[in-house]
């Protein structure tokens, strides 16, 4: 019991450290920023298909933007072009009713989180082990519960980030799209935002994994960068090497990477929920204690 209060601790020192230096408020910024300014041009660019549509069909012109989309998402013809591009019968019947703004949020969401957990979390070790100020937490907790602190906070000021991001999407939603079950949409976005930060646990402890094993900030960000780029490139990597070896069973080394999980996340049901979840937390501790087991051999 000591040793988890002594993590709550250091994730609490770190989200403070993070207000007084305003990095807290540069993150928040920065996962709002991308939200609302996805949402908006996402939103720009279907009223200008909307309004091709109506000069193509010869509608009636809304004065807003989401009438003829919603009203086209519901057709079984382009509910039928949705699940092709899908691929998986599953997801595509837990995403089928609902409204297109929460999908785009969600994609969007997903899409962006691995790059914006490295540029957030990739330096905070390697900065804290080059400036020496890691020194100072170490004489009160150990090595491990500095690590999982770090995470924990991590996680911690990722997930506000992402329920303000959540936000700034509904109400960009709300004032841009006719037609819109506001009630109803805006814990559709939080549902989304939990998804999403539950996609960062992999992320996160993959930034901080790599983060321990260097002292320069900027080396850490942009050795992450590149982890990320091998982790989208693996699953095709994995494919064509086990159809030119003829090793089906390499295709089972997918789970290694957190996309293997994501089609989890896209699901309703709790099982396949938690399973993926559990998943994304496994391979995040993984990377992580990867990285704190070089960290813990060397001089801090």
């Amino acid at each position: 019991m000591r040793s988890l209060a002594r993590i709550w601790q250091t994730a609490l020192a770190e989200c403070a450290g993070a207000v007084r230096s305003r990095r807290a408020l540069a993150i928040l910024v920065l996962y709002l920023f991308s939200s609302v300014f996805c949402m908006m041009g996402t939103i720009s660019l279907l009223g200008k298909m909307e309004a091709e549509l109506v000069n193509v069909l010869q509608l009636p012109a809304s004065e807003r933007t989401g009438v003829v989309s919603a009203t086209l998402w519901k057709s079984k013809s382009f509910q039928r072009m949705v699940k092709s591009g899908v691929r998986n019968d599953l997801v595509y019947r837990d995403i089928s009713g609902r409204h297109p703004a929460e999908l785009v949020y969600a994609w969007f969401a997903f899409l962006f989180t691995p790059l914006l957990a490295v540029l957030v979390a990739g330096n905070r070790v390697a900065d804290d082990l080059g400036s020496g100020a890691a020194r100072y937490s170490l004489v009160r907790v150990t090595r491990l519960e500095w690590t999982l602190g770090k995470y924990v906070g991590q996680i911690v000021l990722v997930a506000a980030s992402l329920a303000a991001s959540a936000l700034g999407a509904w109400l960009v939603a709300a004032f841009r799209l006719s037609g819109v079950d506001l009630p109803m949409l805006l814990p559709a976005m939080f549902g989304w935002s939990l998804r999403a930060g539950l996609y960062a646990l992999a992320w996160l402890g993959l930034a901080l994994g790599v983060s321990h094993i260097t002292r320069s900030g900027s080396r850490a960000t942009a050795i992450g960068l590149i982890a990320v780029a091998i982790c989208g490139a693996w699953p095709t990597i994995l494919r064509l090497w086990a159809d030119w070896c003829d090793w089906p069973w390499l295709l089972h080394f997918d789970a290694l990477v957190p996309s293997a999980a994501k089609l989890s996340l896209w699901r309703r049901s709790f099982l396949p929920l938690m399973t993926g979840g559990a998943h994304l937390l496994v391979l995040g501790c993984t990377y992580l204690m990867l990285g704190h087991a070089v960290f813990r051999r060397s001089d801090a």
